[in-house]
C-alpha cells in the first residue's frame, strides 16, 4: 500500500513538474519570439528611414550641397514649405514627446523608489519603445519634406537660422537623457542618462557647424559669381567674416553675434507660426542625420 501511495505521489509530482516546466518553456519561447520581432521591426523601421533619406538625397542633393540665396533672403514660399513639412509630421512629433516625457518622469520616480522592480521594468519598456519611435520620427519627417518639395539641407538651414539664430532656442534643448552617441561622429546608437545639456550643446553645434560651413561656402561662391552683375560688396564681407568665425570656432552658432537684417526681414512675418511649431523635447532628433 505504501508503494502504491508513493507511486501515485511521484506520478502527480512528475505531472505537475511537467506542466510547470512546459509553462516556463512556453514563456521563454514567447519572450524570445517577441524579442526577435521587436528587433526585426526596429531594423525594418531604420531601413525604411535610410531608404527615405536616399530618396531625398537623389531629388534634392546632399545636405552640404544646399546653397542659400546669395544675398541671404529666404523666400516666403520656402518658409511656407518648411512650416508645411513641420505640420505634416506634427502628430508623430507629439507622440514621441509624450514618450520622452513619460521616460523622464519614470526616471525621476525610479531614482527615489529603487526597490520597486515594476518601476525599472516600466522605464525599460519606455526606453526601448522610444527607439522605433525615433526611426518613425525621422522617416515621417522626411516623407513630409518630400511632400513639401524640400531637401534636408534646406530644412536644416532654415531650422538652425529660424530657431537658434533668430528666436534664440537653445541647441541643448531635449530630454534629460542622451539620444546620440558620445562622439561627434556618432549617430543614434544608445541611451545614456548621464548626458549633460552642455555636452549635448557642444556636440550639436559641432555637427551643424560642419554642415552650415559648406552651405555658406556655396553661398559665397554664388555671390562672387553674381558680383559682376551687381554690387554685393557689403553682403560679401559679412559672409566672409562669418565663414572665418565659424572656421575658427567649431562650436560657434551661425550668426550668433548679429543676424543679417535681410534674413530677419524674411522670417519676421512668420514669427508666431515658427514659435508654435518648435518642440524643445524633439530638438536633438531634428538635425541628427549627417551625410558623409
Amino acid at each position: 500500500m505504501n508503494q502504491t501511495k508513493s507511486s501515485s505521489s511521484t506520478k502527480k509530482w512528475l505531472i505537475g513538474c511537467g506542466i510547470g516546466c512546459g509553462v516556463v518553456i512556453l514563456i521563454v519561447v514567447i519572450l524570445l519570439a517577441s524579442g526577435y520581432f521587436f528587433i526585426k521591426n526596429i531594423v525594418d523601421e531604420f531601413k525604411d528611414t535610410e531608404a527615405m533619406t536616399e530618396v531625398l538625397t537623389e531629388r534634392f542633393g546632399r545636405i552640404p550641397d544646399f546653397c542659400p540665396d546669395p544675398e541671404g533672403t529666404i523666400r516666403p514660399e520656402r518658409i511656407e514649405a518648411f512650416l508645411s513639412a513641420r505640420d505634416g509630421f506634427a502628430p508623430v512629433r507629439e507622440r514621441i514627446t509624450k514618450s520622452m516625457e513619460a521616460l523622464s518622469r519614470g526616471r525621476d520616480k525610479d531614482e527615489v523608489e529603487v526597490e520597486k522592480p515594476k518601476s525599472v521594468l516600466t522605464i525599460m519598456r519606455l526606453g526601448f519603445g522610444i527607439i522605433p519611435q525615433a526611426a518613425e520620427f525621422i522617416k515621417t519627417r522626411n516623407e513630409a519634406l518630400l511632400d513639401s518639395e524640400m531637401g534636408l539641407g534646406e530644412y536644416y538651414y532654415i531650422y538652425v537660422v529660424a530657431y537658434y539664430s533668430w528666436l534664440g532656442k537653445a541647441p541643448a534643448d531635449g530630454p534629460d537623457f542622451q539620444i546620440v552617441g558620445p562622439d561627434e561622429e556618432d549617430d543614434f546608437r544608445y541611451w545614456d542618462r548621464g548626458d549633460s545639456k552642455e555636452r549635448r550643446r557642444e556636440r550639436l553645434l559641432r555637427r551643424i557647424n560642419r554642415m552650415l560651413l559648406s552651405m555658406l561656402h556655396n553661398q559665397l561662391e554664388n555671390l562672387i559669381a553674381e558680383g559682376a552683375a551687381k554690387d554685393s560688396g557689403e553682403c560679401r564681407q559679412m559672409l566672409e567674416e562669418e565663414i572665418e568665425a565659424l572656421e575658427e570656432d567649431r562650436e560657434r552658432l551661425l550668426w550668433q553675434d548679429s543676424l543679417p537684417e535681410v534674413i530677419e526681414a524674411s522670417l519676421r512675418p512668420y514669427r508666431d507660426r515658427l514659435e508654435a511649431s518648435y518642440n524643445p523635447m524633439t530638438n536633438p532628433l531634428e538635425v541628427m542625420i549627417e551625410q558623409r
